[in-house]
Parts: C-alpha cells; sequence; structure tokens
C-alpha cells in the first residue's frame, strides 16, 4: 500500500508539474510583447506611435480625442485587431493602396475630401470591383442598387446615380464609383439636411467622422442617435455595432499606413494602377475583351481587370443597347490610347 502511494504522489507531482508550466506558458503568452523595443501602455500589443503620443491625432481634419480613455481604447483595439488578427490582409490593402492612389486620390481632392477616404474603399470591399454584401451593396464602394440609382434632387454638382443594366454595372468601375462615392461623401458633410434637437437645422454634417459613420448606417440613424443622446459627437452616440467599429476601424488602417516603420510593416512597392480612359466611345459592331486584348497585346483578364463594370460572363461591349447606339467609357493600359483608337478604326469598330 505505501508502494502505490508513493507511485500516486508521484505522478500527482509530475501532473501538477505540467499543469504549471502549461498555465506559465499561458501567462508568458498574453504578456504585452515590445515593438522594436516599445510596449504599449494600454496593455495592447501594438500602441500608438510617439508622435501621437506627443501632438495628438489629427484625422481626416478632425481633432480625435485620445485624452478619453474610451475613444483611444476603440482605437487602439482595431489597431491590434487588425495587426494580430488580418496582418495579410493589411499588407494587402497598403499594397492597393499604393497603387490605387493614382487614380483615387485625384477623385477625391477634386472633391475636397480628406486623402484618408483611400482607406474607407479597403473596409468596404477588401478593394474589390466585384464585392457584393449579404444586403446587395455592391462595388469597390458598396452601394446598394437604390442608392446607386436615385440622386440628390435639385443637387447636380453632388449626383451619384450610376448606370446598372444587363451588362454593366458602373458601381465595379474604379472611377465612377470613386466619383460616385465622393460626391455622396461630399453631399452628407455639406448639402444634407440635419435636424439637431435644439439647434438650427444645418447643411450638411460639417465633420467627417458622422459624415463616415452616416455612409454605413444611414444619415437618418446617425441624427436619431445624436439626438436621442442629446450631443453632435460621434464619439457619445452609441450606434450599431457595425458602425461603432467602422469608424474606429477607418482610423486605425490610416494610422498604421501612415507609420508603417513603426509597426513594422514592409510594404513592397507594387505596379501602379494608372490607366489610359476613354469616353463617348461609339461602336459600329460589339467589341469583346478577346478583340480588345489582341490590339492591345495583352490578355482578356487583363482587359477585364480595367473593365470590371462588364460581367466576367459577357466580356463584351455592345455597339447598341435595347436597339439604341449607346457610348462607352473604357479603359486601355496607360500610353495605349491613341494605338487603341487608331486600330478600332482600322478594324471597323469604330467610325473615322
Amino acid at each position: 500500500m505505501p508502494l502505490v502511494k508513493s507511485i500516486t504522489s508521484l505522478i500527482l507531482a509530475i501532473l501538477s508539474v505540467g499543469l504549471f508550466s502549461s498555465a506559465l506558458q499561458y501567462e508568458c503568452q498574453a504578456e504585452p510583447v515590445a515593438l522594436n523595443g516599445r510596449s504599449s501602455t494600454d496593455g495592447l500589443r501594438y500602441g500608438l506611435p510617439p508622435q501621437i503620443e506627443k501632438d495628438g491625432l489629427n484625422f481626416a481634419n478632425q481633432d480625435v480625442p485620445l485624452n478619453r480613455g474610451d475613444v483611444r481604447n476603440r482605437i487602439l483595439k482595431e489597431i491590434n485587431y487588425f495587426l494580430l488578427d488580418k496582418r495579410s490582409r493589411v499588407f494587402y490593402w497598403l499594397s492597393r493602396a499604393d497603387s490605387l492612389k493614382p487614380t483615387i486620390g485625384p477623385i477625391l481632392k477634386g472633391y475636397d475630401l480628406p486623402p484618408e477616404f483611400i482607406y474607407l474603399a479597403a473596409i468596404e470591399s477588401n478593394y474589390n470591383s466585384r464585392a457584393l454584401s449579404s444586403a446587395g451593396a455592391f462595388g469597390y464602394w458598396q452601394f446598394i442598387k437604390s442608392t446607386a440609382l436615385c440622386g440628390p434632387a435639385g443637387c447636380p454638382d453632388y449626383d451619384w446615380k450610376r448606370v446598372i443594366n444587363s451588362w454593366k454595372d458602373e458601381r465595379a468601375d474604379l472611377v465612377k464609383s470613386t466619383h460616385s462615392a465622393a460626391r455622396y461623401l461630399a453631399w452628407l458633410n455639406r448639402v444634407k439636411k440635419v435636424s439637431l434637437t435644439g439647434l438650427s437645422d444645418r447643411e450638411g454634417f460639417n465633420d467627417w467622422l458622422l459624415t463616415t459613420a452616416s455612409y454605413n448606417a444611414g444619415p437618418t440613424r446617425v441624427v436619431q442617435r445624436l439626438n436621442a443622446y442629446g450631443t453632435t459627437s460621434y464619439w457619445d452616440a452609441p450606434l450599431p455595432i457595425e458602425t461603432e467599429k467602422y469608424v474606429p476601424r477607418w482610423i486605425a488602417l490610416g494610422i498604421i499606413s501612415q507609420y508603417r516603420d513603426f509597426y513594422g510593416l514592409k510594404i513592397r512597392p507594387g505596379s501602379s494602377a494608372s490607366f489610359d480612359t476613354l469616353g463617348q466611345v461609339k461602336l459600329t459592331k460589339d467589341l469583346g475583351f478577346t478583340e480588345m486584348a489582341k490590339i492591345l497585346n495583352t490578355t482578356p483578364r487583363m482587359i477585364w481587370s480595367l473593365n470590371s463594370q462588364v460581367p466576367s460572363d459577357k466580356a463584351v461591349f455592345p455597339a447598341r443597347h435595347g436597339g439604341v447606339t449607346i457610348s462607352h467609357t473604357i479603359h486601355v493600359p496607360k500610353g495605349s490610347e491613341k494605338k487603341f483608337l487608331a486600330q478600332l478604326e482600322a478594324r471597323g469598330f469604330k467610325k473615322k
């Protein structure tokens, strides 16, 4: 019996050491890990760059109150979510943002939108021209069909309407959809009637954070929440869970992009997504992507990547639609515009 007790005690001791070792290992893994000799003072692995800690944060022309613990925590959680759980996606997003900046940047600037809005497309669609949500939102900027087909009354400068028919959906056209998103955001910020309790009605939110929240949740819902909580600040009005994360996530991605070295991100420079855009092209016969590829010495897939407003199973610019000759906007590789137009005429696709 004593021998049995001794063996039993030995086994329990071994097991207890194993359990203690596992617990110790778990605790060690849970400790914040230093980044380049720096660790977060907020109990998270990744903190804010020293420059932001020193000077504060102005994002999209808005001062972000990082002195408030709740605001700081919401942004830091999203930074850590991206860098720990979605790190490979962040690499992809930043690489795509760099390549798309020559196209998206000037459009945003043309409507006086902060350049940080380029990162909103990453959160919306993963920079995927054919992204489709469960709610039916589609394209780079995730417009639902009803919104894309109905622009603002009496505001032609902000008209975001797009063409959606049986052979094309302009929500998947990088240039046209970015114009639509920029116009819609500008309209929300400058024109949309906003009625806040106890205050005079005003034109637009005049606040890019509230504007961005409205892009996600809809302006009516945002105004209702602001009024319910008697505030004019995005940070003080509880919103739907998705929108609660949406704006801090946008801010977090912008911070990560601006301070890549601090976060240890080395983004390899990729090829620019620059291209030539031909407008008002009228065809005398249908122009397939295969024929375009031959003219431009490239592949049909490349042609479709530039013109993804046309579904991949169509792969053609029709000369007529509904019995009427139509005008096309066609994107071609940078520097090939003159050659392409000359070949369209030479091959009988376009009149001289």
